[in-house]
This record gives C-alpha cells, structure tokens and sequence, in this order.
C-alpha cells in the first residue's frame, strides 16, 4: 500500500494552500518577529512567482522557497568566516523559509521528491546541521525530512545512505533534551513506520528504530553497572533513558505490529527483555519512576490496536506470552502502594490482549478461512498454553495477595477490579467449551480437571476460607464477574460460589458484624441476571411459605430480584450475543404470581383479622412480586410461545377487575393494571426487536458462517412468539380499550380537582394504556382495528345527539370525560388504518375515516374549550390522511371561517386551529383562485392576531402558518406569472385604467403583503403591531424576493408608523427595523439610514428611557452594517454620546480579542505548520432552525460587546504518568532530602544478580519502632526476636514537649484523658513561676504572654537584637504587617469604589462590595493609639460573649448566691 502523502497538481490553482497562505499573508504588521517575517518572505515570494508569468502551484512555492534556502545557507557559510552580524538576520529568514517549506512539503509529488531527493536532502541536511540549535527550525526541517522519507521507496530505504542518515537524524532527535522537538520527531517516526513503502509489509526502518533503542537502554544499564560513574553522569543518563521510554511508548505498538514478521521478531523479543531487566538492574539506586515509565511502555504494547486495514499481520502471541512471564518474575513489593497497582494493571492489559488473539486465532481456525496464516503452534497454544497461564498466574497473584492480611486496601480494590476483568474478558470461549464437552461426555472428575475449573475451585476456596476475610470484598468482586461470564452457560459449576455467598447472608451476625454487604448484594444480582430466576431458586430455596422447615425463609430474596431484574444484562464475551434473556415465563406463570396472589390473599385475610404487621409484612411481598413482572418481561424471556398462556390469563384478570375488587380486603387497594401494561409494552418490543435482529444478515463472514444456525433459529422463535402475542392482541385490546374510555364515579369523588385539573388526572391515569394499545396495535389484525375505530366513532356520534340537563352534574363532567378520552383513542388508532397505512387515493363512501371527519366538523361548534382543542387537534391529523378527491375543501373553509365557530374559538385551542389553518392553506391547490382568495384574507386576521397570544406555541404556530401562506401565495405567483411580480408602477397604472379589473385580487405575493400592510390601519394598537411583527417575518423570510422600491416603502412606512405614542406598537417597530438590518443588504438600507436613525433616536428619549438598550443596540448593528463615520454624520450632538460609547466598546473588545488571537496563534502556528483547517459547509436548515434565526435576530441580546474568552494554557511535558502523579506529588516535599524508597532484606541477606530483587525495592514509608502512641507518649521498643523491651529508668517529671507530636484531628476520639494536659489547657490552666507561686492562665489575649518562659519577665523590654533599645525608640515607624498600603487598601474594599460615582460597585465574577475587612488591629488601626482602641473593642466583644454564652469560673461566686451575674465591660456596653 503507497504511503499516504498528500500531493498536489502543478497545473491545478494551488487553492488549498493558498487558503492556508492567507492566515500568513495577514500577519505582515503583526507584532511577532517570527510571524512578520514568515509573512514578508511569502509576500516576496508571490511577487517573484507572479513577475514570472507563473500559477501559484506547490511546486512554484517549492522551487522558489528551496532556492532562497540555498541562498541563505551559501551565505551563512561565508558569515561564518568572516564573522558578520547578518548571521543573525539570515537566521529569521532561514526560521521563516523553513517554516513555510513544511507546509508546502505535504502538497508535493512524490515524484518530484524522488527525483530531487539527494539534492534536496543536502540542502535540508545542511541547514539542520547549521542551525540544530533553533528550535522552530528543527522543527520545520523534520516535517520536511518526514514528507520527504514517505515518498521514496523500498528500494531507497534499503540500498540509499542518505535514506538511512535522514531517518537517523529523526531517531536522535526523538530524544532530543527539547519537547517540541522530541514531539516531532515523535510523530514523524511513527508516520513513517506505520505506512511501509510498497509492495513490502514489512517497514524497512524497523529493525534500525529498534537497535537504536536497545543501544541507548543498553548505556544506561552499563552506566548503573559503573560504580565509579559519578552521580551527575547518572542524572544525565537517567533523563535520557526517560527520553528513549517516552519514545518507545508512542512507537512500541507500531513495532508490535510488526512482530509477526521474521526479520523483526527477535530483536523485539530483545528490546522487550531490555525493557523488563531495566527495574532489576536499578533496584539499586531507588529510581521507582522509571519503573513506572516501562509499565507505561509495556501498557502501550498491550494496548495496540488491531490492524483494521490488514498492512501488518496480528500481534505475536510468543512475544505477548514472554513478556507476561517477565512481568510475573519482576513483580513488586507486595505492599508498595505504587508500583502493585500499575503492576497488576499492566497484567490484566497484557492477558486482555492475549486472550484478543487467542479467540481470534480459534475462530479462524474453525472457520478454515485463514489456516494458512496460522502455525500450529498458534492453534496449540490458543488451546492449551494461554488457559494454561492464565489459570498459574491468576492463582499465584490471587493468593499472593487476598490471602496476607496486611495487604493495604488500594492494593486489594485494584486486585479486585483486575481480577474481575480477567474473568470477563480473559476466559476465552475455548475454556468453556472444554468444561461443557467434559460435561456432556458424562467423564467422572474429568470436568473438574479443565483450567476453569480449578480458577472456580480457588475463588470458592476463597470464599470459605477464614485467612481470605479481609479480602472478601474483592473476592465477592471476582465472583460477580464469574456468575456474569459463566453463569449463563455453565450454572451447575458455578452452583458452589452461590452457596458459599448465601451462607454469608444466612448468618445470623449478618446484619450485625458482615462488612461487605453491598459487595455481596451486587454478587447476588449478577447471580440472579446471569443464573436466571428459576435456575437461581433451584439452588436456593426462597422457603417463604415454610415447606421445607429444615432450609431458612428467604423472604427478602424477593427484594434482591426486583433489584437484580432491572440491572442490564451480562454482556455475551466470544460468541454471537444473545438476543433472549436467561428468565422464563414458565417459572413467572406458574410459581411467581400464584405466590403473589396467595400473599395478597392472605394480607387481605390478615387485616380482617386485625393482624396489621403481618399483612403489611404480606402485601410488601406481593407488591414486591409484581414489581418484577415488567423487568422479566423486558428482558425477552425465551418462551413466550410456550408458556403464554399460562401468564395470559394473570394478566387479563388484572385488567378487567378494579383494585378495589380484584383484591377484597386491602385498604391500600393496589393498582397492578399499569404494571400489566409496561409487562406487555416490554414483551411486544423485545419480541420486535429481535425479529429485526435476528434477520438481519451479519455483514462478517465469519460470524455469519459460525453462528448462521443460532440466528436463523432466534429468527424462527421471534416470529412463532410474535404470533402467539397476536391471538391474544384482540382480547387485550378490548380490554384496555375498554378501560381508557371508562371513567369511574368514584374518580369523581375522590378526587379533589375540578375541570381541566381533573381532565389532566384522568388523562395520566390513561398514559399506560395509550403506550400498550400502539404496541398491540401493530400486530393486530387489520379487520380488528377497523371495527374498533368504528365502534367508536359511533359512540361518539350517539354522545353528541345526548344532552345534559345539568352540565356540572357528575354523569355530564363523566361524559365530558369519556368523549374527550374516545377522540384520544381515535388518534391513537388513526395511522393503524388501513385506508392511511396504505395511503389510499379513494375512500369508500361509508368509510369510517370520512365517518369521522364528518362528526368533528360537527363539533366545531361546541362551546367546551377541551372538547375545541380535540377537535382541531382531530381535524389536523384527518385532513391530512384523507386523500384530496374526497376531502370537500368549501365545505370545511366555510364552517372554519363560520363567525360563530370564531366566536367560540377559544385561547387554549389557538395553536391548533392555527395548525389546522395552515394545513387547509396548503392543501388548497393555486387553480382555485376564489377559494384561495377568499380563506386567506379572512384567516390572516385571525392568523396575525395570534402573534400576540400568551402562548409561546401558539405564537410560533401563527408565524409558521403566515409563512406558509406566503409561500402558497408565491406558489400561485410563479405558476401564474404577471408581467413583473413587484412592478408597483403598472400596479398603480392598472388601477387607473381599469379600477373594476384591479379589484379582482391575484394570487401572488405582492398580494398577500398588501393583505399583510393593510393591518396597519387596524382600529386597535394590538392589530397594528401584529401586522408589523408578521411583516418582520416575512421580511425575513422572503426578503431577498421582494422588489426594492416595495422594500424602500416599507422601511418608510414603519419609521412613519414610530410616531406614535403607543409603547406596544413602538416595540415591534424597533424589532422590524432590528430584522431589516440583520436580512437586507447595505444598497437597500442606504437611502433609509437617515429615517431609521432619526426615529429610534426620538425613542430612545420617550418612554423614560423604556427601549434605550433597544435602541443601542440597533445602533450596534448599523455601525457593524455601514461604519462609524456613516452612521454618525446623521446623528445629532446631544446624541452622539451613546455613539462614543459603542465606538470605544467596540475598539476594547477588538484589541482584547486580537491580543488573544496573536498568543494563540503565536505558540500553534510554529507547532502545527503541516497541519490543514477543516471547513464545513452547511447543507440546509429546517423551518425550527429558521424560525430559531428569526427569534436571535428579533430578540437578540442587548449587547454583543460583552463575550469573554478563555485563554488555553498549554502543559509542559511531564515525565511523570499520569496515574502516578498523585502519589509523587505527596512525597514532592521529601524528595530534598534524599530518595524514599528501599529495599527489604526481610532476614535474608539480598542478592543483586537475582531477577526478582526488584520485587524487595519499595517506596512504602518506613515504619519507625519508636512511633507516637495514642497517648502522646513512645511506643515499647522490640527485641530482635520481637519481644517488649521495657525501659523503667523514665521520668515522671518530663518535659512535655518531649512527648512527641501533636496527634492528628482523625485520632483524637482516641486519646484517653490525660491530667497533666488538662492541667495546662483547660479553663481552670494554672503554671508555677520560677519562685514557686501558682499562676492561673485565663482564656483571653494574655494567656499567650502567661505561657512564655518566666525567665523572659526580666527581658520583656528586649527587642529582637537583644539589646533593650525597643523601649527607647517610640517614633520608629512599625510595620509589623508586612503588607504595602495597595495591599491593605485591596483588603479594606477600595476594589470596589466606584470611579466617577458614590458608593461601591459590584464586578463580575467577584464577591458582593461588602465588609470583608480582616478583624486585626494592624490593619485596621495606622497608629499605635487607634489600633489599641479597636483591639480593645475586639476583646470586650469576646468577653461579652463568653460570660453571655456558657457561666465561666468568674461568674460561679455571684450564680451560687441567687443573684444574677454581673455584667462587666465599658461605658459604652453599659
């Protein structure tokens, strides 16, 4: 495959790189050197090629660019010699020249860089040599040495010097000490690797990009070897080797790819060796970073994606297997909370991606598709070395570590989690299979031989085995995913783990001692989802009702189930997923719900008897029982043509009986019907979706030739349970139909709502019903819907001949109830009919569609608001499924337009007469011209008017039907096209020819914007501002259409209009010219801009200052429309202030942005030159969107001159991964002083040559024996054999200082009481001075200087020079807070001071201008004497509060004799 290069054509215009050119071509007066300069060298560079008589083509800017690069080094040469300063004005030219060079390199032939490829690559080579130190040109030329390397072929790469030298120069600087560059380089390896020249799949650059990695490990491992290499040489090759592993993890997975290959198998193996002896070798010196940094490289080895393109054959299960094996002999201290968890992560990446290949491998070898590209080796291993493997390690790591009950807890979640993903995903298909065929062949313990077996054994074992108790949390982890991956195919083996989980439950200490209940509770789920409901009983008995006395009652089992069932299902891990669920309907039928009828009974039964506990004890597990019927049925149980009818008749019973009857006795009355429904929604959906699953043909052959036998039969079973649903759908539908129509009385009296609340009651109580009846309905029998629709167009018709003589009596508000609900269950079967599934052309004149039509249009008079809304809502749907030749348009536009109709239209049924307007405007075809002209003209009033409405629906309905009739009326307009569609004079000339003529209307669209104007002159101020806001959007809808001199009028018109005095008829007035601005072009507003800006100014003065944000900004726009200049020549001088105003927004915003722009551009342009900006174009807009534009343009914000931009911020490459950049980041603070990790001889004395010493190497903390117990005091130290060694020879007079640190806040419940502390901290505290007497320490500002020594009394007048001059010098300034004025005016509030107003002003983003003044007399107080005053305040407050508060010791004497407490404190608390 050739490599992939973007090439150009040199004939072709060169407009993609032009269109990157012109981002450069704009930075000539830019304020960056390097941008400047790249740009005045591409301007020149244009000119030349032009003067030439030349296209601007890729290769002229190729040639043109390499001759000034030759130029420029030629000269660089003899500036060399001759020491001048032009070096450094060459040097730009030389950054600028390159910089364009790499991105007109990618657009190159590859023929003419094969056939220029020596002499560019001197040239290129040369400059790099020259100017290696500059970063942005090393950059630019390795983009170029990239695209110049992947246009040569294989023949190049292996015989060409230059070739090599050039992709040599890319593997040094891969480890270049700069990051971009290494960046760089990095990509650019990685691109040349993974696209081999043709016709080899075998890169020939491999083999060199691997010796240059062992080369540079193989230093650094002789420079740990080196004892006599200094500690500075070390650092220096310890950074390198980070660089190399850097590398080696962006391009390892490239190199795996092609590790199947001969020529590059054994050097990887070698490199892999490298890399997992690297620990062992620097164990010695305590570096655990790098370390971390091979596991990172080893995760992306495992992490390698397979070659969907199929260039390089699969990874080599040989290598994955090797370095697994090495991983397991390098394995790190058990305890070290660091390196175990990336250990044990790294293993569960490494068997993941082993157990990819081996699943592939077996299937292609059962498919006999690709058993040439297969060894037999690869087969063998697949079948016997991996489980093989996997079993040994997962058994050792298992042990290893949940059997130490030290083991820390990060250590044990992350084993957990490992572990679970290994059962998931590790366990191949191949491993099951061979439990199942030992199973089947009936061989006595041969099953129990397999490798799944004994990984079962060891988790039971586990399991049941005290010394694992602190692990088993994460046990109960691992045998979730067990039961999830297992447990659907091989129950019987996985039967032991439940067992051993439920004796955990069983325990009576259970609810009391057990920690890990959620863990276990998550276990039993999986058990139950991948188990299956019945299977799970059977093994463990639920024994609710007692029948077997010696197993316990398991009544919260049911609790779990209903969990458990409404957890997703375990995914199905190699093989064809399951399309049906592990429960079964023979089991709900047949034990389930009789067990939930029989606890219902007896709940029943129990209250009669006054038993409340036990029958809320037995309604809860009925309740419970039922709950899970829905979430069974979704899962699509597997035998629903078997066993169906067993559960049909449950479910009907249900249905038909009310609550209150179908359970006697429970005063909760429990209502099962919606559950009924949601259980047979999930059935009818599930059984769907399979039957479309199942038939769909797999587009992998493979998959299709293992697994065509199961779907075809998962195809067969759908279909035969969707047929077994269909002889039970008309029951059903009779039933629920029934039941949706059907109001109770007692809905009435019990509930409190009236009127439209009580309609919105019924109408969710119904929700259920509606989901249902849509799903049976689409696999009921066609015959059967059209019977039911109707019968019930029927009753609908006979409720309309009814009438109530008392309208609010109960049997009315019913009825009104029950018709509201039957037009409902109309819609709901309106697209099942056949006439509208099939979209007939005729209908029948007994037709129950036409049936139908007919009695809404006889509801249109009713004057009940509910019944309205139905109706139109009704007609909506009807009239747009009955075909036209049926449908009579005069009939329905003359009962629409009927004024008394109109008069009873009410507000809440708005939106859909508007609806059912705009859908008989477009059903009217534009040959009938009188029925055209004469709905529209009396329906636009009405239309218009509803743009004022309250409801925000009702408000887009009417706009939507305004442009619907101008399109209809455009429509009529092309097809019956006049002399000029917007030809006011000859409309003016045919007037005064002919006015009998004129008067005849025409349909086009010149005549409905009259239609739409002639509002204008409407009596009411809400007609006139209609109109305006419907022409604003027809302005904006077909204002490219419109004439000028119409448009022009219309400007004029409406700035006319602005006189007025009325508010609302102003506002739409400023939204029209608002959308005017935003649609029109310049041309058409020029000649108005005079108008427009005299009459918004006049009202941005009226209406104290009501429209003046408005107003701003429109001026906004017209100043972005036209220019500053413009707008401000017709603006008066008491005016223009508003205009300096946005002038100087405008001019902030724009240097803020442009500030921005050049950062950002200046640190991407140089890093991404070969990169290429992505344009999308847009294909269309919906009427939603088009509307969305007319709203931002009406009602758009005030301001656009208020965004803010986030600057991004770019990381500088850190060597740390990042999963281990937290734990190094808390021992950052210790890394001074020397490295925390060591090595554990553990009574052993540690061999360096053995490849498991790193296992001994940790960065736990170390443990000192003299640790701090809870009492403050030194630990007992040990003996070497572990005894107490007792020291007697202490002091009970100790300083207490030395008793040790300050405990933590998290062990402070722990500290008994200590005397001698409370002695010194409580509020009774008291010390002894130097002579003996006892001095009390109160819990004030003095207790501070009451602690000092007693020997600094005698100094107290010493300064800090210790020379007693402190005293003397009172009129030294002090500045004791070490804070400048600005800091202390920022922390006074002086941020917040307005700066040509009073008072304080609140900012964006900050906290309110509030009292945020810091309670310190230093900052508050400048002098010595205000300062001690407000300090003074400061401690009364304080004493104030605590005699207030709680009665200290001084307030005791004054309680005890009855009288109250004095109050101490100032004159002015007195």
């Amino acid at each position: 495959m050739a490599p992939v290069v973007v090439v150009g054509d040199s004939d072709l215009d060169f407009a993609t790189t032009n269109d990157l050119f012109s981002k450069i071509r704009s930075q000539t007066n830019s304020g960056l050197v390097n941008q400047k300069q790249a740009a005045i060298i591409l301007a020149a560079v244009e000119e030349t090629i032009q003067d030439q008589n030349e296209q601007l083509t890729p290769l002229a800017y190729f040639g043109a660019l390499m001759t000034i690069l030759e130029q420029q080094r030629s000269l660089a040469d003899d500036n060399d010699r001759s020491a001048t300063a032009a070096a450094s004005e060459s040097l730009g030219i030389m950054v600028a020249v390159t910089y364009l060079l790499a991105i007109v390199f990618p657009r190159i032939p590859s023929s003419i860089l094969k056939l220029k490829f020596h002499d560019i690559a001197k040239t290129l080579g040369a400059t790099l040599e020259l100017y290696q130190d500059d970063q942005p040109l090393v950059r630019s030329v390795l983009t170029c040495f990239e695209f110049l390397l992947a246009a040569q072929d294989n023949a190049k790469w292996t015989s060409d010097v230059t070739c090599k030298k050039l992709f040599q120069v890319l593997l040094i600087m891969s480890v270049d000490g700069r990051p971009k560059v290494r960046r760089r380089a990095h990509d650019a390896v990685k691109r040349l690797l993974s696209r081999p020249p043709p016709p080899t799949a075998h890169h020939p650059a491999t083999l060199t990009t691997i010796e240059f990695s062992l080369r540079s490990l193989d230093e650094y491992t002789e420079s740990v070897n080196n004892t006599a290499a200094s500690a500075k040489d070390r650092k220096e090759l310890e950074q390198q080797v980070l660089h190399v592993l850097v590398f080696l993890k962006m391009i390892l997975p490239v190199l795996a790819m092609q590790g199947g290959h001969e020529r590059t198998r054994a050097k990887l193996r070698a490199l892999c060796e490298m890399l997992l002896r690297l620990p062992v070798r620097s164990s010695g010196t305590g570096n655990t970073v790098l370390t971390q940094w091979i596991f990172s490289v080893l995760e992306s080895l495992f992490g390698a994606g397979v070659d969907k393109e199929g260039i390089f054959p699969h990874l080599d299960m040989a290598l994955l297997d090797s370095v697994i094996r090495a991983l397991i002999d390098i394995r790190p201290y058990q305890n070290d909370a660091t390196l175990v968890p990336a250990w044990l992560d790294l293993i569960g990446r490494g068997f993941k991606k082993l157990a990819e290949l081996a699943t592939t491998t077996t299937t292609a070898a059962a498919v006999k598709q690709s058993a040439d590209d297969l060894t037999l080796d690869e087969k063998q291993y697949a079948v016997n070395d991996y489980p093989k493997l996997l079993v040994s390690v997962f058994t050792k790591t298992f042990v290893g570590i949940f059997s130490q009950q030290s083991t820390k807890p990060i250590i044990t979640a992350k084993a957990a989690q490992v572990f679970a993903a290994m059962i998931r995903d590790c366990v191949t298909g191949t491993m099951i299979q061979e439990v199942q065929d030992q199973q089947d062949m009936m061989q006595d313990g041969a099953a129990e031989t397999s490798q799944l077996m004994a990984l079962i054994a060891l988790i039971n074992g586990a399991l049941s085995d005290i010394k694992y108790r602190a692990a088993w949390g994460g046990i109960l982890k691992v045998a979730e995913a067990l039961f999830e991956r297992v447990g659907r195919v091989l129950p019987t083996k996985v039967q032991g783990t439940l067992t051993h989980i439920m004796a955990f439950r069983d325990d009576r200490a259970y609810g009391d001692s057990f920690p890990y209940k959620q863990e276990l509770e998550v276990a039993l789920h999986a058990a139950v989802q991948g188990l299956g409901l019945e299977v799970f009983v059977s093994y463990v008995e639920l024994n609710i009702e007692n029948e077997n006395p010696s197993v316990p009652r398991r009544p919260y089992l049911l609790a779990t189930f209903a969990e458990a069932v409404n957890r997703p299902l375990p995914p199905a891990i190699g093989g064809v997923p399951s399309t049906y669920g592990p429960h079964t309907l023979r089991y709900l039928g047949k034990v389930l719900l009789p067990l939930a009828q029989r606890m219902l009974e007896k709940s029943g039964d129990s209250w009669a008897a006054n038993r409340q506990v036990e029958a809320k004890l037995y309604e809860t597990l009925g309740a419970q029982i039922w709950s899970m019927v829905p979430a069974i049925c979704s899962t699509v149980p597997v035998d629903v043509y078997e066993h169906f009818p067993i559960i049909g008749p449950h479910f009907g019973r249900i249905l038909q009986a009310l609550p209150n009857e179908a359970f006697k006795n429970l005063p909760s009355k429990p209502d099962f019907r919606p559950t009924v429904c949601d259980a047979i929604l999930s059935l009818i959906e599930g059984y769907q979706e399979a039957a479309k699953v199942s038939a769909s043909i797999s587009k992998d052959e493979e998959d299709a030739a293992v697994h065509a036998a199961q779907r075809q039969d998962d195809a067969a079973r759908a279909v035969q349970g969707l047929g077994r649903l269909k002889e039970y759908s008309n029951r059903f539908l009779s039933v629920l139909c029934n039941n949706y129509t059907t109001v109770q009385p007692d809905f009435l009296e019990t509930s409190k709502a009236k009127g439209q609340q009580l309609q919105v009651l019924h109408e969710r109580e119904n929700q259920h019903y509606a989901k249902t009846i849509r799903a049976l309905l689409t696999i009921a029998d066609e015959q059967n819907v059209t019977s039911y629709f109707l019968s019930l167009v029927t009753t609908l018709l006979e409720s309309q001949s009814q009438q109530h003589a008392e309208p609010e009596s109960t049997v009315a508000q019913l009825s009104k109830l029950r018709d509201y609900a039957i037009l409902d269950l109309l819609l709901i079967l309106l697209p099942f009919l056949p006439e509208v599934k099939t979209k007939a052309k005729t209908l029948a004149e007994d037709s129950p569609l036409l049936l139908f039509y007919k009695v809404l249009t006889g509801q249109l008079r009713d004057s009940d608001a509910t019944l309205q809304k139905r109706t139109y809502k009704a007609l909506n749907h009807v009239v747009g499924s009955i075909p036209a030749s049926a449908l009579n348009l005069e009939e329905l536009v003359e009962r629409l337009l009927d004024p008394e109709v109109l008069s009873k239209a009410t507000s809440g049924a708005k939106k859909a007469r508007i609806q059912l307007l705009q859908r008989v405007c477009q059903a009217i075809p534009t040959s009938e011209k009188a029925l055209l002209l004469s709905f529209v003209p009396v329906a636009l009033s009405e239309v218009m008017l509803a743009t004022k409405e309250a409801s925000e629906k009702a408000r887009n309905a009417a706009y939507e039907c305004v442009v619907a009739m101008g399109r209809k009326m455009l429509t009529g307009g092309v097809e019956n096209p006049a002399a000029d569609l917007w030809a006011m004079d000859d409309l003016q000339r045919a007037l005064d020819e002919n006015p009998e003529q004129a008067e005849e209307g025409q349909i086009n669209l010149r005549e409905f914007f009259m239609m739409v104007i002639a509002g204008l002159a409407g009596e009411t101020a809400t007609m006139q501002s209609a109109s305006i806001a419907a022409l604003s959007r027809l302005l904006f809808e077909f204002g490219p259409m419109m004439d000028e001199k119409l448009l022009k009028e219309l400007i004029s018109t409406i700035t006319f209009v602005m006189n007025t005095k009325n508010r609302e008829v102003i506002k739409a007035a400023l939204g029209f010219v608002k959308v005017a601005i935003v649609s029109l072009r310049q041309e058409l507003l020029e000649d108005e801009l005079e108008n427009i800006i005299v009459a918004i100014l006049t009202q941005s003065r009226n209406h104290k200052s009501h429209f003046k944000a408005k107003v701003r900004h429109i001026f906004e726009r017209l100043v972005r429309k036209f220019s500053y200049e413009a707008v401000e020549g017709f603006v008066p001088e008491e005016d223009k202030k508003l205009l300096v105003n946005i002038r100087k927004r405008r001019e902030r915003e724009k240097k803020r942005k442009a500030l921005a722009r050049q950062n950002r551009d200046g640190a991407a342009d140089q890093d991404d030159s070969d990169g290429e900006a992505s344009k999308a174009t847009l294909a269309g807009k919906s009427g939603k969107a088009v509307q969305k534009q007319f709203e931002d343009a009406l009602y758009g914000s005030e301001s656009e001159l208020d965004s803010d931009e986030d600057d991004d911020h770019d990381d500088d490459e850190k060597y740390i991964p990042d999963q281990f950049k937290d734990g190094l980041q808390r021992n950052k603070r210790g890394a001074a002083t020397g490295s925390k990790t060591m090595i554990r001889e553990d009574g052993e004395v540690a061999d360096f040559l053995d490849s498991r010493i790193v296992s001994r190497v940790t960065s736990a903390p170390r443990r000192t024996k003299t640790s701090v117990a809870a009492n403050g005091r030194p630990d007992f130290t040990h003996s070497a054999d572990g005894r107490l060694m007792i020291n007697e020879s202490g002091s009970e007079d100790e300083d207490p200082a030395s008793a040790g640190p300050a405990l933590p806040e998290a062990d402070a419940m722990d500290v008994p009481e200590d005397h001698y502390k409370e002695s010194l901290h409580s509020e009774v505290a008291f010390t002894r001075t130097a002579d003996g007497r006892v001095r009390f320490l109160k819990p004030d500002a003095k207790r501070k200087r009451a602690e000092d020594d007693p020997e600094a009394d005698a100094n107290r007048g010493a300064t800090a020079t210790g020379l007693g001059w402190g005293q003397h010098n009172k009129h030294a300034r002090r500045n004791d807070v070490g804070l400048d004025q600005g800091q202390i005016d920022k922390m006074l509030g002086k941020q917040f001071k307005a700066k040509r107003a009073r008072g304080d002003v609140k900012k964006a983003g900050g906290p309110d201008p509030f009292a945020y003044i810091p309670l310190t007399s230093k900052v508050v107080g400048g002098k010595k004497r205000k300062a001690a005053k407000v300090a003074g305040q400061f401690k009364n407050i304080i004493k104030a509060t605590q005699s207030g508060g709680h009665v200290g010791a001084a307030g005791a004497g004054s309680s005890a004799k009855g009288g109250p407490p004095t109050r101490k404190g100032n004159k002015k608390h007195k």
